[in-house]
């Protein structure tokens, strides 16, 4: 039987418990935003997961952990295309990481996949009962009551991290010697060497490869320690301002569609994009938000290609990091900007972002217009 609905309805805990206890075999697809997740069953048992996430594809969860570096991916991810192997597969046979260490990681990354839903605060959902994918899956075993005990107590967690770090815009500042709860925790380590008294959590967390709450678990940790104090942003971005002005002025799924084409239509295609997708996770279902929101990303990345942001496009720096630093740039920009290195073109960049494709060819466009870089094809 298949079945949907809101997870205002039906919980994630008493969707996984039903689909366990009924010993299910299909596929839970759960959509939050442009955030879309699969979860695959087989008697109850959750078997793998799926995720357009970036920051969740194997690549970036090896990045984030420390396993691996940018070089690394870039070159197992050069490998891929040319032998279509399993990702993992190629970082064996290359000597990056051993098979006990993926299938570790392969699992985690699955378990912390599902552990984020539990912290959506609006959400849909959809099981298709008895379909699996014709690829190949890498097997797990995935236990359901641990997974909902696990993910209630970091929901517990969440919202007592989020009594003292209210925003992913504020920035930690060290106050005493910082150091990992657990020497093993390489991600810990990772994330408290990018606390450098200026970059926000939520730069932090781009720089990392992981996830706000990934960033907020390890500085609660320096708070409790008295290492670390979270201050408020000096100044909201101009953009994160915008956003909240656009939540404030329209609510209304015809108006944030109608305002989102007419900029789109004016080429302020960040504003626009935002427009129609609060439309679309207003009411998800909504066939004339979906259609526009297709329609206005298929615009854009012609209009990008037009204007020489290509895929193979080797985008070159206009300016040395000292003239950027004193410039107001986004998190975004600066992930971009500390990744040009001559040598890349702009796919391979985008294959080690954990941005979505479309915002982060945005951002190079970004970038090329305000003369901070140039492109030139190979």
């Amino acid at each position: 039987m298949s079945i949907s609905g809101n997870l205002r309805t039906l919980d994630f805990t008493e969707l996984l418990q039903w689909l366990s206890q009924g010993t299910k075999t299909g596929t839970l697809v759960l959509v939050s935003g442009e955030t879309e997740k699969r979860i695959f069953f087989d008697n109850g048992v959750i078997i793998s997961t799926a995720s357009n996430n970036p920051k969740e594809y194997l690549g970036h969860f090896l990045l984030s952990h420390g396993l691996i570096d940018e070089v690394v991916l870039a070159k197992a991810i050069e490998m891929q295309e040319e032998n279509q192997a399993l990702l993992g597969k190629i970082l064996v046979t290359i000597g990056a990481i051993t098979e006990e260490n993926l299938d570790h990681m392969l699992r985690l990354k699955a378990e912390e996949s599902l552990y984020e839903v539990f912290t959506w605060t609006e959400g849909e959902f959809r099981f298709h009962d008895g379909e699996l994918p014709e690829f190949t899956m890498i097997p797990l075993k995935v236990n359901v009551t641990h997974l909902v005990l696990e993910g209630t107590q970091r929901l517990d967690d969440w919202k007592r991290m989020r009594e003292r770090i209210t925003s992913n815009l504020a920035v930690p500042v060290a106050v005493a010697e910082m150091v990992p709860e657990s020497k093993e925790d390489r991600m810990a380590a990772r994330i408290l060497q990018l606390v450098d008294d200026d970059r926000t959590i939520e730069e932090i967390a781009l720089h990392a490869h992981t996830s706000e709450y990934q960033v907020c678990r390890v500085l609660f940790y320096q708070l409790e320690m008295r290492t670390v104090k979270v201050v408020r942003p000096r100044a909201l971005p101009s953009s994160s301002v915008e956003t909240i002005a656009d939540s404030a002025e329209e609510v209304e799924v015809e108006s944030l569609l109608a305002s989102g084409q007419k900029l789109i239509a004016e080429a302020d295609y960040e504003r626009g994009l935002r427009r129609l997708r609060a439309a679309l996770s207003l009411d998800p279902d909504n066939k004339a938000a979906q259609k526009a929101l297709e329609e206005a990303s298929q615009q854009i990345e012609a209009q990008l290609d037009a204007d020489g942001i290509s895929m193979t496009a080797v985008p070159h720096l206009l300016r040395n990091f000292d003239e950027l630093a004193g410039l107001e740039i986004t998190p975004q920009e600066g992930f971009i900007l500390t990744r040009v290195n001559e040598a890349y073109d702009i796919q391979t960049i985008l294959k080690i972002s954990p941005m979505p494709q479309l915002d982060a060819l945005l951002t190079f466009w970004r970038l090329s217009q305000a003369g901070h870089i140039s492109l030139e094809d190979k």
